[in-house]
């Protein structure tokens, strides 16, 4: 039985890197943590944990509701979060690209691409806007799929996308949305194995 568990805390958009070997729950969101804890209880009991995340604030959150589940040993966090682990270490473990939230998307400090196009899963781990008017999520989409036009971060908003154009012109601007509406038929809790 294995003791210790590294646990990633950061949401999907954060999936650029991580350690290996982690536990890394692929949640759209990070207030669906607390479902995925309660559903994965296994998975840290009698273990030690060790959280991280990009800056440090999201493992505060996580680790105080963990420890209120009183499954785990132990819980850890990261001081300073993968940001100032990777100032401290940047030939360390840390595989890929961290997320991070401005204009850049992404830091590094190795050549690692450990993301792919959502398209057709070729390596890849530069992130564009959705194309589809007032959709503000992010999507992975490497050049070949961009010029074959697959630029939307969903099915859903590939397909509207012109739809939208023509009504937006007819109707003026539309409001745009913190998540796109395709965000409720993703799983909200995606089933892993321990």
């Amino acid at each position: 039985m294995r003791c210790h568990t590294l646990f990633n805390t950061m949401e999907e958009e954060d999936f650029k890197g991580q350690f290996s070997q982690c536990l890394a729950p692929n949640i759209r969101k990070f207030s669906y943590f607390p479902d995925y804890v309660d559903q994965n209880l296994d998975l840290f009991r009698d273990k030690k944990v060790l959280m991280y995340c990009t800056g440090g604030i999201r493992c505060e959150r996580a680790s105080a509701y963990l420890l209120s589940k009183e499954v785990c040993k132990e819980v850890y966090q990261l001081k300073g979060g993968i940001h100032k682990y990777l100032e401290s270490f940047p030939d360390g473990f840390y595989r890929g690209k961290l997320f991070v939230f401005d204009e850049r998307y992404a830091i590094s400090s190795n050549a690692d691409v450990i993301s792919e196009c959502r398209y057709c899963s070729a390596p890849w781990d530069q992130y564009q806007l959705c194309t589809t008017l007032f959709c503000c999520q992010l999507v992975l989409s490497c050049p070949a799929c961009r010029v074959a036009g697959r630029t939307a971060c969903c099915a859903a908003c590939q397909s509207k996308d012109l739809r939208q154009e023509e009504e937006s012109g007819a109707t003026g601007p539309a409001q745009i949305k913190e998540e796109c509406e395709c965000t409720d038929q993703r799983p909200r809790i995606p089933q892993d194995v321990p």
